[in-house]
């Protein structure tokens, strides 16, 4: 599923080369996730408790087009977070309260420069995929929809050289009702509509 994603939004970048006006820009990024949680239900207890993310470090890379319009570029976004999902009792199967995780975001948008450059102060804005992989696999994994806004900074090194800087806020829904990562006698379900985290990161940016 993800990979169909990720191969369906570089299919649609392909258009947007045709209408770059002068660049663009492929930006590696290290940063960190503050975790945030949703609540899970037990079907046998009918117990409801929290499932908190662990705070962990995320990785991906973005992709830039500049658009005709000044002060604007199309992105292409996909993020990488390993964490570990804890709940207080035993509601995740086989019989434990911990869950590793490895989190993928597939998204597209825009930014929007209100200096009408691509440099300096920005805001963003990404609508698309989230993958729930639980560890080890077996485990049921889960796709949902999630959007992205937040803002940052580009400041130009050179001419083909940017040091970006992102503040993120991913919100992630998620089907009320739906079992959670169940593989033969899970008994807990989402119980939330969704849940939200917080990502600071950094980049170099690298402009053709």
């Amino acid at each position: 599923m993800i990979q169909r994603v990720v191969l369906g939004a570089l299919l649609a970048l392909c258009p947007a080369f045709a209408f770059a006006q002068s660049g663009i820009e492929l930006t590696p990024y290290i940063g960190y996730r503050f975790g945030s949680g949703f609540d899970i239900r037990n079907n046998d207890t009918n117990q409801v408790q929290r499932l908190e993310l662990r705070d962990s470090r995320s990785v991906g890379i973005a992709v830039n087009l500049d658009l005709p319009e000044a002060g604007k570029q199309t992105e292409f976004y996909f993020s990488r977070q390993e964490t570990s999902a804890v709940a207080a009792d035993t509601l995740l199967s086989p019989a434990s309260s911990q869950v590793d995780l490895v989190i993928y975001q597939a998204q597209f948008g825009g930014l929007y420069f209100p200096g009408g450059m691509t440099t300096g102060g920005f805001a963003s804005g990404v609508i698309g995929v989230t993958r729930l992989e639980p560890r080890p696999s077996g485990l049921r994994t889960h796709h949902r929809a999630s959007i992205t806004l937040g803002g940052g900074y580009k400041q130009p090194l050179n001419r083909n050289l940017l040091l970006r800087f992102d503040l993120r806020g991913i919100y992630t829904a998620l089907d009320s009702g739906g079992s959670i990562f169940c593989s033969g006698g899970c008994t807990a379900r989402f119980e939330s509509s969704g849940y939200f985290q917080a990502e600071a990161s950094a980049g170099l940016a690298f402009r053709f």
